[in-house]
């Protein structure tokens, strides 16, 4: 058949590629675009267009039938009132998607933003867990304890999403860094995980609002922390789940104070912003989880020490080495990676990929670990790992060379507009689908993504 296109237009396939590209300065895996907002620049954007600007924190999951479904937060701008959680699904795995659809929305009260969902693979029933946090204002300053303070829950869906439950919270014990007795400081960004044994793993983050978080928030001090899920296959009635912490005890997850005080990223940063390492070295957050062939539990973490931090568990979570710094192989040089997501996910056949952005926060005029934009969470960088049988250290893992996954355009916008002070690429998840791999990540916090490494790519880094 011959082409219908006219000499000199651009034909449908190039339309698309060229959309792909929107905003991109390189993607050389570029498969779909899950959601990008309409073009929009300047202050007199519509209400209506200007709330769905800000796109981020978005979650795949794989329903029963095939189906794919993504979570994600939504808003005018991070942390705003009309922030909401919208769903879409898409049936040709994942090059087309419907439109979002909303989930549940923030309060006058209540911030509802991150939160991740999870698929029971016998029943098919669908859970969405979030953190719900307490809004500044309403005569609660910018500056108290109380602000982000609230407590897990979550709602579920026997109807693959179509009509959710009411929400239900999630009591948790009292722990050493905890404000207040019964509620926490957290949020959620990855989906619950069924280890080798059974046992559904919710990782989140839990941290304190000390006065110094108060003054600046880049200098908070966190630990991660898994919610096992101990009946949730099992037992159809909500009121009967249970739920523990993993480890169980006063203390979450955390890095070293001692061993790590002397960092230089850890001393750059308490020193832009006028803290104290010793309030910083212990921090990790946003934890992902992959089991080893021996059973062993390794976690991925994004920390203030330059590195990806891990984390070793020899008895299914109820106990972790201290967090380290991650190195490409044991006493290799250290994976560079700032204060951002930095998943760790086990492929099908038991190798690993590692996402992270490849910057210590000193490259690219960077002055800090947090220091966002596109200047540390720029480009995503991926890397390929597989075990070392008997090795204990850096988590008993060897990585190959890594390479470039995406990298962001970094022209500022024309009307200035950010929805964060952390952008570029960030919050990436892979995704194994019929043999095939995948990757979905934001862009500028604006637009949610979606590649396919090829096989043999992986194959080509593997160690």
């Amino acid at each position: 058949m011959q082409s219908t296109d006219t000499p000199g237009s651009e034909t449908s396939d190039e339309n698309q590629a060229n959309r792909l590209m929107e905003n991109m300065e390189a993607r050389p895996f570029a498969y779909s675009d899950i959601f990008r907002h309409p073009p929009m620049s300047g202050a007199n954007i519509p209400p209506e267009l200007g709330a769905i600007r800000k796109n981020e924190s978005s979650c795949v999951v794989i329903l029963p039938d095939g189906t794919w479904l993504v979570t994600w937060s939504q808003g005018s701008s991070e942390n705003a009132p009309d922030e909401q959680v919208v769903t879409a699904k898409s049936r040709d795995c994942g090059l087309t998607w419907s439109e979002p659809r909303q989930l549940m929305a923030s309060t006058k009260k209540y911030r509802r933003s991150y939160g991740a969902p999870f698929v029971a693979p016998d029943s098919g029933r669908l859970f969405f867990f979030i953190h719900e946090g307490v809004h500044a204002g309403d005569g609660i300053p910018h500056n108290s304890p109380e602000v982000d303070v609230g407590k897990l829950a979550f709602i579920y869906s026997d109807d693959s999403g179509d009509t959710w439950s009411d929400f239900r919270s999630i009591d948790l014990p009292d722990r050493d860094i905890s404000m207040f007795p019964d509620r926490i400081h957290g949020h959620i960004n990855h989906p619950p995980q069924i280890m080798p044994n059974g046992q559904v793993v919710l990782p989140f983050s839990q941290y304190a609002r000390p006065g110094s978080m108060r003054r600046d928030w880049q200098l908070v001090a966190g630990e991660t922390v898994f919610l096992h899920c101990e009946n949730l296959l099992t037992e159809s009635d909500p009121d009967r789940f249970q739920f523990s912490l993993l480890p169980p005890g006063p203390r979450g997850i955390r890095a070293d104070i001692v061993k790590h005080i002397a960092n230089p990223a850890v001393i750059q940063l308490a020193k832009f912003f006028k803290g104290y390492p010793d309030g910083l070295a212990f921090n990790s957050q946003e934890p992902t989880v992959v089991p080893l062939s021996d059973g062993r539990w390794v976690q991925a973490c994004r920390t203030y020490l330059g590195s990806p931090g891990y984390a070793v568990s020899p008895d299914e979570g109820k106990t972790w080495s201290d967090v380290e710094r991650l190195r490409y192989r044991p006493d290799g040089p250290f994976i560079d990676h700032p204060h951002t997501m930095v998943p760790i996910a086990r492929l099908p056949d038991g190798r690993f990929i590692l996402l992270f952005t490849n910057n210590d926060g000193t490259k690219k005029g960077a002055e800090h670990v947090w220091d966002g934009g596109c200047r540390t969470r720029n480009p995503q960088w991926f890397a390929i790992g597989r075990e070392i049988p008997g090795e204990q250290r850096n988590g008993g893992l060897i990585f190959g060379e890594p390479r470039i996954l995406a990298s962001a355009d970094e022209a500022e916008p024309k009307d200035g507009f950010t929805a964060s002070t952390a952008t570029g690429i960030s919050m990436p998840q892979y995704i194994a689908a019929e043999g095939r791999h995948f990757v979905q990540y934001g862009l500028l916090k604006e637009h949610i993504l979606l590649d396919e490494i090829p096989a043999s790519v992986i194959d080509e880094m593997t160690p």
